[in-house]
Protein backbone atom coordinates (compact mmCIF):
# COMPACT_ATOMS: atom_id res chain seq x y z
CA UNK A 1 0.00 0.00 0.00
CA UNK A 2 3.10 2.30 0.02
CA UNK A 3 2.08 3.13 -4.21
CA UNK A 4 -1.29 4.11 -2.63
CA UNK A 5 0.50 6.66 -0.22
CA UNK A 6 3.05 8.20 -2.98
CA UNK A 7 -0.13 8.53 -5.14
CA UNK A 8 -2.70 10.07 -2.46
CA UNK A 9 0.71 12.53 -1.76
CA UNK A 10 0.99 13.37 -5.47
CA UNK A 11 -2.85 14.10 -5.91
CA UNK A 12 -2.87 16.18 -2.81
CA UNK A 13 -0.26 18.22 -4.42
CA UNK A 14 -1.69 18.96 -7.59
CA UNK A 15 -4.76 19.79 -5.51
CA UNK A 16 -3.17 22.04 -3.32
CA UNK A 17 -1.65 23.93 -6.59
CA UNK A 18 -4.86 24.47 -7.99
CA UNK A 19 -6.90 25.57 -4.59
CA UNK A 20 -6.25 29.22 -5.06
CA UNK A 21 -7.45 29.08 -8.46
CA UNK A 22 -10.89 26.96 -7.25
CA UNK A 23 -11.32 29.39 -4.66
CA UNK A 24 -11.17 31.97 -6.84
CA UNK A 25 -12.82 30.65 -9.89
CA UNK A 26 -15.96 28.89 -7.81
CA UNK A 27 -16.39 31.55 -5.02
CA UNK A 28 -19.78 31.49 -5.84
CA UNK A 29 -20.28 28.38 -4.16
CA UNK A 30 -20.67 28.10 -0.51
CA UNK A 31 -17.70 25.88 -0.35
CA UNK A 32 -15.92 28.32 -2.85
CA UNK A 33 -14.89 25.29 -4.87
CA UNK A 34 -12.46 23.50 -2.20
CA UNK A 35 -14.18 19.88 -3.05
CA UNK A 36 -13.41 20.64 -7.12
CA UNK A 37 -9.97 22.01 -6.38
CA UNK A 38 -8.57 18.06 -6.97
CA UNK A 39 -10.09 17.53 -10.42
CA UNK A 40 -9.47 21.12 -11.85
CA UNK A 41 -5.78 20.54 -11.11
CA UNK A 42 -5.41 17.28 -12.57
CA UNK A 43 -7.31 18.90 -15.91
CA UNK A 44 -5.12 21.77 -15.84
CA UNK A 45 -2.02 20.30 -15.50
CA UNK A 46 -3.33 17.97 -18.18
CA UNK A 47 -3.95 20.01 -20.45
CA UNK A 48 -1.26 22.79 -20.12
CA UNK A 49 1.01 19.59 -20.24
CA UNK A 50 -0.43 18.43 -23.44
CA UNK A 51 -0.43 21.56 -24.96
CA UNK A 52 3.49 22.53 -24.46
CA UNK A 53 4.36 19.28 -26.09
CA UNK A 54 2.21 19.08 -28.69
CA UNK A 55 3.06 22.89 -29.59
CA UNK A 56 7.14 21.54 -29.40
CA UNK A 57 7.84 23.73 -26.36
CA UNK A 58 8.25 21.24 -24.12
CA UNK A 59 9.21 17.42 -24.02
CA UNK A 60 7.55 14.48 -22.24
CA UNK A 61 9.43 14.11 -19.59
CA UNK A 62 9.15 14.29 -15.86
CA UNK A 63 11.09 17.82 -15.60
CA UNK A 64 8.19 18.56 -18.30
CA UNK A 65 5.66 17.83 -15.83
CA UNK A 66 7.19 19.50 -13.02
CA UNK A 67 7.68 22.48 -14.96
CA UNK A 68 3.97 22.59 -15.80
CA UNK A 69 2.92 22.68 -11.85
CA UNK A 70 5.53 24.91 -11.14
CA UNK A 71 3.66 27.28 -13.47
CA UNK A 72 0.39 25.88 -11.82
CA UNK A 73 1.43 27.16 -8.51
CA UNK A 74 3.02 29.89 -9.77
CA UNK A 75 -0.56 31.25 -10.89
CA UNK A 76 -2.34 30.28 -7.91
CA UNK A 77 0.82 32.12 -5.86
CA UNK A 78 -0.46 35.57 -7.33
CA UNK A 79 -3.85 34.61 -6.79
CA UNK A 80 -3.35 33.73 -3.27
CA UNK A 81 -1.13 36.87 -2.55
CA UNK A 82 -3.80 39.18 -4.15
CA UNK A 83 -7.38 37.44 -2.09
CA UNK A 84 -5.27 35.02 0.49
CA UNK A 85 -6.18 36.82 3.32
CA UNK A 86 -9.99 36.58 2.54
CA UNK A 87 -9.54 33.22 1.27
CA UNK A 88 -7.59 31.66 4.80
CA UNK A 89 -10.91 33.66 6.64
CA UNK A 90 -13.15 31.49 4.73
CA UNK A 91 -11.10 28.56 5.28
CA UNK A 92 -11.00 29.22 8.81
CA UNK A 93 -14.73 29.24 9.14
CA UNK A 94 -15.76 26.42 6.56
CA UNK A 95 -13.66 23.76 7.99
CA UNK A 96 -15.98 20.99 8.94
CA UNK A 97 -16.69 20.63 4.76
CA UNK A 98 -13.00 20.76 3.81
CA UNK A 99 -12.32 18.00 6.47
CA UNK A 100 -15.22 16.02 5.20
CA UNK A 101 -14.60 16.45 1.83
CA UNK A 102 -10.62 14.96 2.61
CA UNK A 103 -11.70 12.44 4.64
CA UNK A 104 -14.13 10.64 2.55
CA UNK A 105 -11.49 11.33 -0.71
CA UNK A 106 -8.56 9.72 1.51
CA UNK A 107 -10.93 6.60 2.78
CA UNK A 108 -12.81 6.19 -0.83
CA UNK A 109 -9.17 5.93 -2.26
CA UNK A 110 -7.91 3.53 0.33
CA UNK A 111 -11.09 1.25 0.08
CA UNK A 112 -11.68 1.07 -3.40
CA UNK A 113 -7.43 0.55 -3.80
CA UNK A 114 -7.81 -2.26 -1.14
CA UNK A 115 -10.68 -3.92 -2.91
CA UNK A 116 -9.21 -3.32 -6.47
CA UNK A 117 -6.07 -5.43 -5.16
CA UNK A 118 -7.73 -8.34 -5.02
CA UNK A 119 -8.59 -8.08 -8.66
CA UNK A 120 -6.01 -6.37 -10.03
CA UNK A 121 -6.30 -8.16 -13.42
CA UNK A 122 -5.75 -5.65 -16.10
CA UNK A 123 -8.01 -7.75 -18.66
CA UNK A 124 -12.02 -7.75 -20.63
CA UNK A 125 -13.87 -4.89 -21.82
CA UNK A 126 -11.09 -1.98 -22.66
CA UNK A 127 -8.97 -2.08 -20.02
CA UNK A 128 -6.10 -3.46 -22.23
CA UNK A 129 -6.58 -0.72 -24.80
CA UNK A 130 -6.33 1.43 -22.03
CA UNK A 131 -3.63 -0.23 -20.70
CA UNK A 132 -1.51 0.03 -23.67
CA UNK A 133 -2.70 3.47 -24.96
CA UNK A 134 -0.77 4.59 -21.40
CA UNK A 135 2.19 3.03 -21.59
CA UNK A 136 2.52 4.25 -25.71
CA UNK A 137 2.17 7.95 -24.64
CA UNK A 138 4.53 6.95 -21.72
CA UNK A 139 7.12 6.01 -24.53
CA UNK A 140 6.91 8.73 -26.85
CA UNK A 141 8.66 12.28 -26.44
CA UNK A 142 6.78 14.19 -28.10
CA UNK A 143 3.02 14.46 -28.94
CA UNK A 144 0.50 13.41 -30.54
CA UNK A 145 1.54 10.02 -28.87
CA UNK A 146 2.78 6.97 -31.16
CA UNK A 147 -0.38 4.18 -32.09
CA UNK A 148 0.22 1.07 -30.31
CA UNK A 149 -1.78 -0.56 -33.27
CA UNK A 150 0.12 0.94 -36.07
CA UNK A 151 4.04 1.73 -35.60
CA UNK A 152 5.10 4.88 -37.33
CA UNK A 153 2.09 6.41 -37.21
CA UNK A 154 -0.07 8.84 -33.77
CA UNK A 155 -3.34 8.07 -32.08
CA UNK A 156 -6.22 8.49 -33.77
CA UNK A 157 -8.32 8.71 -30.32
CA UNK A 158 -9.03 10.95 -27.53
CA UNK A 159 -6.64 10.33 -25.14
CA UNK A 160 -6.45 13.92 -22.83
CA UNK A 161 -7.25 11.22 -19.93
CA UNK A 162 -4.89 8.66 -20.76
CA UNK A 163 -1.83 11.48 -20.46
CA UNK A 164 -3.22 12.88 -17.06
CA UNK A 165 -2.71 9.06 -16.37
CA UNK A 166 0.77 8.95 -17.55
CA UNK A 167 1.62 12.27 -16.00
CA UNK A 168 1.10 11.08 -12.42
CA UNK A 169 2.66 7.49 -13.54
CA UNK A 170 5.81 9.81 -14.66
CA UNK A 171 6.10 12.16 -11.18
CA UNK A 172 5.37 9.40 -8.51
CA UNK A 173 7.83 6.96 -10.56
CA UNK A 174 4.99 4.31 -10.15
CA UNK A 175 4.80 1.24 -12.33
CA UNK A 176 2.21 1.73 -15.08
CA UNK A 177 0.33 -1.31 -14.04
CA UNK A 178 0.23 -0.13 -10.58
CA UNK A 179 -0.83 2.80 -11.45
CA UNK A 180 -3.01 1.74 -14.00
CA UNK A 181 -5.40 0.30 -10.87
CA UNK A 182 -4.73 3.09 -8.39
CA UNK A 183 -6.31 5.49 -11.21
CA UNK A 184 -9.53 3.06 -11.19
CA UNK A 185 -9.91 4.05 -7.29
CA UNK A 186 -9.16 7.63 -7.87
CA UNK A 187 -11.90 7.86 -10.82
CA UNK A 188 -13.87 6.22 -8.02
CA UNK A 189 -12.69 8.66 -4.99
CA UNK A 190 -13.11 11.67 -6.97
CA UNK A 191 -16.75 10.73 -8.11
CA UNK A 192 -17.49 10.22 -4.34
CA UNK A 193 -16.13 13.35 -3.38
CA UNK A 194 -17.76 15.26 -6.48
CA UNK A 195 -21.30 14.09 -5.99
CA UNK A 196 -20.61 15.20 -1.80
CA UNK A 197 -19.44 18.79 -3.13
CA UNK A 198 -22.08 19.12 -5.43
CA UNK A 199 -25.47 18.33 -3.04
CA UNK A 200 -23.62 20.01 0.00
CA UNK A 201 -22.85 23.33 -2.48
CA UNK A 202 -26.79 23.08 -3.75
CA UNK A 203 -28.44 22.14 -0.04
CA UNK A 204 -26.31 25.17 1.60
CA UNK A 205 -26.83 27.67 -0.93
CA UNK A 206 -30.72 26.63 -0.59
CA UNK A 207 -30.13 27.06 2.88
CA UNK A 208 -28.61 30.32 3.02
CA UNK A 209 -31.25 31.70 1.14
CA UNK A 210 -34.20 31.01 2.34
CA UNK A 211 -33.12 30.71 6.04
CA UNK A 212 -29.82 33.08 6.39
CA UNK A 213 -29.98 33.32 10.00
CA UNK A 214 -29.16 29.37 10.54
CA UNK A 215 -25.67 28.87 10.60
CA UNK A 216 -25.70 24.94 10.82
CA UNK A 217 -23.78 22.70 8.08
CA UNK A 218 -24.62 19.67 9.72
CA UNK A 219 -27.37 19.40 6.98
CA UNK A 220 -25.86 19.92 4.19
CA UNK A 221 -22.88 18.00 5.46
CA UNK A 222 -25.13 14.95 5.83
CA UNK A 223 -27.11 15.61 2.31
CA UNK A 224 -23.21 15.47 0.51
CA UNK A 225 -22.43 12.57 2.04
CA UNK A 226 -25.88 10.90 1.22
CA UNK A 227 -25.10 12.21 -2.53
CA UNK A 228 -21.44 10.02 -2.03
CA UNK A 229 -23.66 6.96 -1.68
CA UNK A 230 -25.97 7.56 -4.42
CA UNK A 231 -23.72 8.25 -7.33
CA UNK A 232 -20.86 5.78 -7.03
CA UNK A 233 -21.98 3.19 -4.93
CA UNK A 234 -26.20 2.46 -5.15
CA UNK A 235 -25.82 2.16 -9.35
CA UNK A 236 -23.76 -1.20 -8.38
CA UNK A 237 -26.42 -3.18 -6.19
CA UNK A 238 -26.55 -5.55 -8.92
CA UNK A 239 -23.27 -7.50 -7.53
CA UNK A 240 -24.88 -7.58 -4.36
CA UNK A 241 -27.72 -9.13 -5.56
CA UNK A 242 -25.89 -11.47 -7.19
CA UNK A 243 -24.35 -12.40 -3.96
CA UNK A 244 -27.10 -12.63 -2.30
CA UNK A 245 -28.63 -15.34 -4.98
CA UNK A 246 -25.57 -17.16 -5.07
CA UNK A 247 -25.93 -18.07 -1.24
CA UNK A 248 -29.24 -19.46 -1.86
CA UNK A 249 -31.02 -16.58 -0.02
CA UNK A 250 -34.22 -14.91 -0.84
CA UNK A 251 -37.07 -16.43 -3.70
CA UNK A 252 -36.90 -17.38 -6.48
CA UNK A 253 -40.50 -14.89 -7.22
CA UNK A 254 -37.80 -11.94 -5.88
CA UNK A 255 -34.48 -12.64 -8.28
CA UNK A 256 -37.16 -13.15 -11.17
CA UNK A 257 -38.31 -9.27 -10.71
CA UNK A 258 -35.35 -8.14 -10.31
CA UNK A 259 -33.71 -10.45 -13.09
CA UNK A 260 -31.23 -11.91 -11.89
Amino acid sequence: MLAVLIWWLALQLIGLLALPLALRLLRGLPDRGFGFARPLGLLLAGYLFWLLVTLGVLQNTRGSILLVLLMLGAASGWLWLRHGREASAFLRARWRVLLATELLFLVTLALFSLFRAYNPNIEATEKPMEFGFINAILRSRTFPPRDMWLSGYAISYYYLGYVIVALLTRLTGLASDVTFNLTVATLFALTATGAFSLVYNLVQAYRERVRPADARQAPALLSGLLGAVLVPLMGNLEGIFEIIRARGWGSEALFRWLDV
